[in-house]
């Protein structure tokens, strides 16, 4: 991979690690704020001139190889914060979010970087597969989102009941504003996932010529979404919300991370390249 861009991710990375520390001390200490909202959008600007640099770089959307997707899905889970954060006016989803892509940035060093040659040798249909990978990853970004709102929602909860006012009970939303957009973020993942889903389908009807209906990942994936299917039923039908949307969103979550982890080692037909 080109220095400059070897030199782009180790700066965004030093960034957000500088964010995730902010963030922290955030939380107790209300003048870390301006530290904390300058760091993370600073963070978040060296990592789109590292995108750009990127697709520049493979000429394709980096969704094929570990590096260039935990490298895309990290900037979208960081851009959706920093649009919240930015509409909403409130950093504390930070603190937990920004220690949680400083590690995968850290990580995403040590990872091996895709070279144009090694994706050319390895393509299959580009465009179809581009399009699963890159609408089911945005679905994952949104779903992990609302686990996230939904552990802030259980903290927020635990501190009104054990009247626990101190500096993180001011830096968190209410209530209703965590449930109203943990049950947002998942409709929205939800459809991606969905999309993504029927893409995979399509494209695995067309190119794979073996038995893929018996892939572990593909069973797991339907399992994700059949999880995610009941949260949504349970919240419209039967009006669930609050601490059991929350917790549901937190296991869902768990659920996503065996699926994008383990099911990808242990499946030979879903692999990242290199």
């Amino acid at each position: 991979m080109a220095w400059y861009l070897t030199l782009t991710v180790a700066a965004a990375a030093a960034l957000y690690t500088l964010s995730a520390t902010a963030h922290i001390f955030f939380l107790f200490r209300r003048e870390f704020d301006t530290a904390a909202r300058h760091s993370t959008r600073l963070a978040w600007a060296v990592h789109t001139l590292g995108l750009v640099l990127l697709v520049a770089h493979i000429h394709q959307v980096p969704v094929h190889t570990l590096f260039d997707f935990s490298y895309f899905f990290t900037w979208i889970m960081v851009t959706i914060y920093v649009t919240i954060e930015f509409l909403q006016k409130n950093q504390a989803a930070g603190s937990f979010l920004m220690p949680v892509i400083a590690v995968v940035q850290i990580v995403g060093t040590a990872l091996p970087k895709p070279s144009p040659e090694t994706l050319m040798l390895n393509q299959l249909s580009a465009s179809l597969i581009a399009w699963h990978i890159a609408v089911t990853g945005l679905g994952y970004v949104h779903l992990f989102a609302s686990a996230i709102a939904g552990g802030l929602y259980l903290l927020q909860e635990r501190n009104l009941r054990k009247k626990n006012w101190g500096p993180l009970y001011y830096r968190l939303p209410s209530l209703e504003a965590l449930d109203i957009w943990g049950g947002r973020l998942v409709y929205i993942g939800f459809t991606l996932l969905t999309i993504g889903m029927t893409a995979g389908l399509v494209f695995a009807q067309i190119t794979w010529t073996r038995l893929w209906t018996a892939d572990p990942k593909v069973a797991f994936t339907v399992f994700c979404w059949v999880v995610y299917g009941d949260y949504l039923l349970m919240r419209q039908v039967w009006g669930w919300g609050g601490r059991r949307s929350a917790w549901w969103s937190m296991a869902g979550a768990l659920v996503l991370l065996i699926n994008y982890f383990v099911m990808n080692m242990v499946s030979r037909l879903h692999r990242f390249v290199g």
